[in-house]
């Protein structure tokens, strides 16, 4: 669960997403099936919701990157007060002893539910590399989450563990991937799906989505708050669609992106559009949905690439150190191709500085303390 708009929980998520097999040696062999991230329970998220294979059964997943506190304590008790059955797994950096106490006293009291309990610890490294992580540019991160696994130590051990499940019993939840593609519901996932596939790189796509049975359009967020990005494998007019939508407040972003549309139209599409607040492209769809579906990635593909910067705040990956901020050297070399590039919204000051190539250590140095000097500033 993310506290105040932190990313790194969600960050930790993505990690065990992309390596289920660090949290099952964690658990001493249990299998996991697909893992789904904040997936909607009443007013709640989960922050990871899976499958034990062998057993079939549920697995409920808080992570939560600082010691154990009562907020999270709460969101497990009220896990275990709505389930009946299945595995419930607390991640945090260390757990205080009264919560455990706490979790256990329910469980003990509710014999009838059987239910499996395991508290699981990280690894300082491991937080250490999630921490900056949460630096990174945010199309970035997803190639660079297996750091969080490299330091000589198991990134997660279980510190504590409690069953009331009897060791006969078998669950009842099977993971499935049928789709039925003449309901619009289906689609939606499908097409969801596949976007984990085809863009992983686009982190909101692995968050789970409640989807309307009337409404063709998939709706994924796009980096800023009041923007969103709207696909449509074949909506009610017979067409495909892939759009940015700005609410009211964003609308000094939208009129800046609308004013380089045909730049855009050059990268991204060439029948790229901009008008009421939206921009993006409108196609016939193929007879194949595959087909359709990868027209609409490779779109995307291209809408981060070339929209990505305005999107997301901290464009440049930076990782903040006694209020300097330390750049890599292919840090510079993303920002030097975006600005040959003409990607729009690059200040000018900083577009002139990447632009050098310095020949010596002596100017690589100046040039670093020049950029930080400007993203300090910003």
């Amino acid at each position: 669960m993310s506290y105040k708009g932190s990313e790194k929980e969600f960050i930790l998520s993505l990690f065990l997403i992309q390596n289920p097999g660090v949290l099952e040696n964690a658990l001493g062999g249990i299998k996991l099936g697909k893992m789904e991230a904040e997936v909607p329970a009443g007013r709640k998220k989960i922050d990871l919701l899976s499958v034990e294979t062998n057993r079939r059964l549920p697995v409920y997943i808080e992570t939560q990157i600082k010691q154990s506190d009562t907020i999270h304590l709460n969101t497990i008790l009220g896990l275990l007060e709505s389930v009946r059955e299945g595995i419930i797994i607390w991640i945090a950096r260390s757990f205080q002893r009264q919560h455990l106490e706490q979790v256990v006293m329910y469980l003990k009291k509710n014999k009838q539910k059987y239910i499996s309990f395991h508290a699981i610890e990280i690894h300082p490294n491991a937080v250490a590399e999630v921490e900056k992580l949460n630096q990174l540019y945010k199309l970035d991160i997803w190639y660079q989450l297996k750091r969080i696994a490299e330091h000589g130590h198991p990134p997660l051990k279980q510190f504590y563990s409690y069953s009331q499940i009897p060791p006969t019993h078998s669950g009842r939840a099977i993971e499935t991937t049928n789709y039925n593609l003449t309901r619009v519901e289906d689609v939606k996932q499908y097409l969801l799906d596949c976007l984990r596939n085809k863009v992983p790189h686009y982190l909101n796509v692995w968050k789970a989505k409640k989807h309307n049975r009337y409404s063709n359009q998939l709706s994924i967020g796009a980096g800023k708050a009041g923007v969103d990005l709207k696909l449509s494998a074949c909506n009610q007019q017979g067409l495909s669609s892939i759009y940015l939508h700005f609410d009211g407040n964003q609308r000094k972003l939208y009129d800046s992106l609308r004013k380089d549309i045909r730049w855009f139209q050059e990268k991204i599409h060439p029948d790229l559009t901009a008008h009421n607040r939206k921009v993006g492209v409108i196609f016939k769809p193929d007879a194949d949905l595959d087909v359709t579906i990868s027209k609409l990635a490779e779109i995307l593909e291209r809408m981060l690439t070339y929209f990505g910067p305005n999107l997301y705040e901290g464009y440049v990956p930076k990782k903040i150190y006694n209020s300097a901020i330390e750049l890599r050297s292919n840090d510079i070399n993303k920002m030097r191709c975006w600005v040959k590039e003409g990607v729009p919204g690059i200040q000018p000051k900083i577009a002139s500085i990447v632009l050098e190539e310095p020949d010596n250590e002596q100017a690589y140095k100046l040039q670093l303390e020049q950029l930080s000097e400007c993203f300090t500033t910003r």
